[in-house]
């Protein structure tokens, strides 16, 4: 026992100045992004936390010269008091800092705090695995009181914060409880180890051959247990771990070092559609096949270094250093890598198909850069590449760096975009392509970000689809349309009051309450079904998310509700599809209406064909000059819509004329 609670502390610490020094970075990462608060009580708490850091240190050297001094006696138990003590002063410290600042601070200071304990718990699962209860009492410090002051604030979205807080508390607890196990069975098995050479060595020569068994048994255990902490059990390539502590030192010259990010294709839809077993059949074959190729490339380009690695789930990575590789070949290379892994698989008679996005990391330098910060670039432009369409190959860049940094931004402003005021509808008119009559306005968005200024709708809205905050702006656009439309139809005549047309993301139409909530919206604004347009892309004819689509559309045309399709031939229209969902209209893309090549122009006549084949108007949208709207008109393009006819503007400057034709008073 004596022996076991010695190897505790010698390993306690061992870890010590680890914690310490991710302690007192963490100090100074708080100062350098909390510090222009200005708040003495947190400069006071800078001094506090680094006068502490310096006592846990001073402790340390003292536990350790002691150590050295009284290596055979039993460990004073005040020394133990006092490092304990000085840990979970720490903790404390964090924990003021917390409770005090998360109603304080702004938000990114009240998140980056919230990180940095957030880490500091996480590394505390490790770096305090030998301190059965001090260890979960420090991770409970650091997180519950943040938790609960988050809860205390009444703040929905701090409200959620606070739970997935007291969930990783837990979580963590657990952790450190799985890693003190581990601890005490490793130190066992070693103590194991030890006796057993022990009593090895004072056997005679009759039994040498048990002492050899005895041996190779003691060093296949430890290699079985190195194995299995650095390698994936499923595919036997190396996992995080494995290669984290893979250690290469590079002779002093310049370096080409590459990392690569793989992630799978449509490996889910083979998960769901199949089943995990298919699944891990597959991910084998990947990996099989990965090692395979990347052996033959490192071969080809004289690799002094290579590595393979399964990430995670359906995410690989590929380690490489050449000293000679030309970094013309690097693309070949990888669309080669590309290629062979998007293949089909067999697999028990079975042929499987996937595709890989991959994300590059390439430097030539002399100094390697560190793993994990090679796997967060190239982890970012294989983000990229799935944003992009999938089956991408692309670069890290520093300005895909800060395209990334921007579009968090943008995701995380989105996120209250719909009640902080920086949302507003334009309206556009759609005239009639003969009279030139107003039958609708189409109600456009635009938003002003508080932290960047005005955002471009192609740029946040693709980032709200993505985030599913455009179910919220989607709310917040269709009661605002029809609020707008109704007040401005009560202000004028209400015979010739233009419907208006609002446009909705597949995310809304997927959503079984969507209809009810479009009903909903109608009679607490008072505007008619029939004045409205539901405006939906080629989206909904997705196999995926089409019979969804579809119910809430058929429940929406029952209403009333007129429902377009807009900019017909950009995407995947199918004839049939036509004919299965209940459209009223077409509209043609700007882009061809704009172009004015003959292709374009065979694009708008099929469009006309098809349309009046179905029973369909068609509206023609970017007409900006009176040869277009003449061109238009004689093809026989029922409506349209463009800058000729007037530009996006607010609903308080339109405005009837004596032909009772609403048009713009103001087309700023």
């Amino acid at each position: 026992m004596l022996q076991h609670r010695t190897q505790i502390w010698h390993e306690t610490l061992r870890n010590h100045p680890r914690g310490l020094v991710v302690n007192t970075a963490a100090i100074l990462g708080a100062t350098l992004i909390v510090g222009h608060t200005h708040s003495h009580w947190f400069w006071l708490w800078v001094v506090i936390s680094l006068g502490v850091s310096a006592v846990r240190y001073g402790i340390y050297v003292y536990c350790c010269h002691s150590i050295k001094q009284h290596s055979a006696q039993a460990i004073p138990r005040h020394q133990i008091v006092l490092l304990h003590l000085s840990i979970l002063s720490a903790a404390i410290n964090w924990m003021i800092v917390a409770w005090i600042g998360i109603p304080e601070f702004q938000a990114k200071d009240k998140f980056a705090i919230l990180i940095i304990i957030s880490a500091l718990a996480g590394g505390a699962t490790g770096t305090l695995a030998s301190l059965k209860i001090t260890g979960k009492i420090y991770i409970a410090l650091l997180i519950i009181p943040a938790s609960l002051r988050m809860l205390l604030m009444d703040d929905p979205s701090l409200s959620v914060l606070a739970i997935l807080g007291f969930i990783f508390a837990w979580v963590m607890m657990s952790s450190h409880q799985n890693n003190f196990r581990l601890l005490e069975r490793s130190l066992h098995l070693a103590r194991s180890n030890e006796d057993l050479i022990s009593q090895l060595s004072v056997k005679n020569t009759e039994i040498s051959n048990i002492n050899s068994e005895l041996e190779q048994t003691v060093e296949d255990r430890t290699k079985e247990l190195q194995y299995l902490a650095n390698h994936d059990l499923l595919t036997s390539l190396l996992n995080r771990r494995g290669l984290a502590e893979q250690s290469y030192q590079p002779k002093p010259v310049i370096h080409h070092q590459l990392f690569l990010f793989i992630d799978l294709d449509r490996f889910k839809h083979i998960n769901d559609g199949l089943g995990h077993d298919w699944g891990d059949l597959l991910l084998q074959a990947v990996a099989r096949r990965l090692k395979e190729l990347v052996d033959e490339l490192a071969a080809e380009c004289g690799a002094c270094h290579h590595s393979v690695c399964r990430w995670g789930g359906d995410e690989f990575a590929v380690h490489f250093i050449c000293e000679t590789f030309s970094a013309k070949d690097v693309h070949p290379a990888c669309h080669y890598l590309q290629v062979m892994l998007s293949q089909p698989y067999q697999i028990n008679g079975r042929q499987l198909h996937i595709g890989a996005s991959i994300g590059i990391f390439e430097k030539r330098s002399e100094k390697l850069t560190d793993i994990a910060d090679a796997v967060s670039c190239a982890d970012m432009a294989a983000s990229e590449a799935k944003r992009l369409g999938r089956g991408r190959i692309v670069f890290y860049s520093e300005v895909l760096a800060d395209i990334q940094r921007r579009r968090l931004a943008l995701s995380i402003a989105l996120a209250n975009a719909h009640k902080d005021g920086s949302l507003k509808l334009l309206f556009q008119p759609i005239v009639a392509a003969k009279s030139t009559e107003v039958v609708a306005l189409e109600a456009l968005l635009r938003w002003t970000c508080a932290e960047i200024g005005p955002v471009s709708p192609d740029e946040f809205i693709p980032l709200a689809e993505e985030s599913d905050h455009i179910i919220n702006i989607g709310k917040w656009v269709l009661q605002q349309a029809c609020s707008a439309a109704k007040a401005w139809q009560d202000k004028n005549d209400d015979r010739i009051a233009p419907k208006v047309a609002v446009n909705t993301s597949i995310r809304q139409l997927i959503q079984t309450s969507f209809a009810n909530e479009v009903q909903a919206i109608l009679k607490n604004t008072g505007l008619g079904a029939d004045r409205l347009v539901i405006e939906v892309t080629e989206s909904v004819f997705d196999e995926q998310n089409m019979q969804q689509a579809l119910i809430s559309l058929l429940a929406l045309h029952e209403m009333g509700v007129e429902i377009h399709l807009d900019d017909f031939g950009t995407g995947y229209s199918s004839l049939s599809r036509l004919h299965e969902f209940p459209i009223d209209a077409i509209k043609i893309d700007k882009s061809f209406v704009m172009s004015a090549d003959e292709k374009s122009l065979a694009v708008v006549e099929g469009a006309l064909l098809i349309a009046k084949k179905f029973g369909l108007k068609v509206i023609a949208e970017g007409v900006e000059s009176a040869q277009q709207r003449e061109k238009l008109m004689l093809l026989g393009v029922d409506e349209l819509q463009g800058y000729f006819f007037g530009k996006p503007t607010e609903i308080a400057t339109l405005s009837l004329t004596e032909t009772s034709v609403p048009k713009l008073t103001n087309n700023a």
